[in-house]
């Protein structure tokens, strides 16, 4: 057994139980019952327009049909479309786009293996993971009634899984999902505080008013849920930059203390944190730039007044918090890993504890 967990036993208890609660919860809600299989959906090559809203197209199987179109923009002779039978008439749904997707993919993969190497794919690999737990495992459990807070102990188990995929079963990965566990519980109960005291209903986001109305899911679990997912992974990046920036001083033997390591390590923390609020306020005004425009814009209602309105509210009320969890766990990172990576006295060249290639206990 791993000589961190053997020193902690109660480090072991709280992520066993915290795993075991996500898994448990995750699999115990119902699955709806699978919807039929859509069908009447090709693609083809658009040739030429035909009479005013309709333009021929030639299908992959060789037909040529005509279809109406409501595209919002003239598809150009050769140009792969989207086609919809319905009831024996085709529809131009739009331009073929999703191989853009798969190029632009490629075009990551290829240039996170030339820079980052093996590591930088297992994130990418990780990520997958993730992405598919949520929409194999979380989402079908939504949609079959399943309450959403019922299931957030499941993301601590898939953040686990990500953590131990790509950066190993060591002191590191430890110290970052203690870190991350800590710092979530702390924001979920500062989010349930302000939900509760800004009386949220949910319902401001169109799509979590249609998942209320056909699935049943409560929109307020839903969008506490959402937040969550939001600061866990603005914490993710620099919880596990933290861990591997004491790693690496504490392997250089030259902290004289566990406060040594711990402040030398948040000179780095300082840095990364402030980086990162940047970072997500301009992701977060890029991503509400129409929207930000209309507030701008708008001179008869008080700014007071819209920011007030449950929209706005809810949104940056998940940007805050988000911040805030990241700021947060800086300090809590740093302390866990310094505590359990610091060895009084320790020599980068003779300890082998300073060294993860000798050391079974940091692999």
């Amino acid at each position: 057994m791993n000589a961190l967990m053997r020193r902690h036993p109660w480090l072991t208890a709280l992520l066993g139980a915290a795993l075991a609660w996500g898994a448990l919860w995750a699999l115990r809600a119902p699955l709806p019952p699978a919807p039929p299989a859509l069908s009447g959906y090709g693609a083809g090559t658009y040739e030429q327009p035909a009479a005013p809203g309709e333009a021929r197209v030639r299908l992959d199987d060789g037909q040529v049909v005509t279809a109406v179109t409501y595209a919002e923009s003239q598809p150009r002779p050769g140009q792969r479309v989207v086609i919809q039978e319905i009831g024996g008439q085709h529809v131009l749904e739009g331009p073929l786009r999703w191989p853009l997707l798969l190029a632009l993919l490629g075009l990551l993969i290829t240039a996170t293996l030339t820079i980052t190497g093996l590591q930088g794919f297992r994130a990418l690999l990780g990520s997958g993971l993730c992405l598919a737990a949520l929409w194999l495992v979380l989402l079908p459990r939504l949609t079959g009634g399943a309450d959403a807070l019922t299931l957030l102990p499941s993301l601590g188990l898939i953040l686990a899984l990500s953590v131990y995929f790509v950066h190993g079963l060591n002191r590191k990965s430890h110290a970052a999902l203690a870190a991350l566990l800590l710092c979530a519980a702390a924001g979920f109960g500062l989010l349930t505080l302000l939900v509760g005291a800004g009386h949220l209903t949910g319902l401001s986001d169109r799509g979590a008013t249609v998942a209320q109305a056909s699935y049943g899911v409560d929109a307020v679990s839903l969008y506490v849920v959402g937040v969550m997912l939001t600061a866990l992974g603005a914490m993710n990046d620099v919880a596990i930059t933290q861990t591997s920036a004491v790693e690496t001083l504490a392997r250089t033997g030259h902290a004289r203390s566990r406060r040594d390591l711990f402040r030398q390590a948040m000179q780095v923390g300082a840095d990364h944190a402030s980086g990162m609020v940047n970072v997500l306020v301009l992701v977060y005004a890029a991503g509400a730039l129409p929207l930000l425009l209309l507030l701008r814009a708008n001179r008869t209602t008080p700014l007071w007044v819209q920011l007030n309105g449950e929209g706005l509210f809810t949104e940056l009320t998940a940007l805050l918090l988000a911040l805030l969890c990241m700021v947060l766990v800086v300090p809590v990172s740093t302390a866990l890993a310094a505590r359990w990576m610091f060895r009084p006295g320790a020599d980068p060249d003779t300890d082998p504890t300073t060294d993860p290639a000798t050391d079974p206990a940091a692999r």
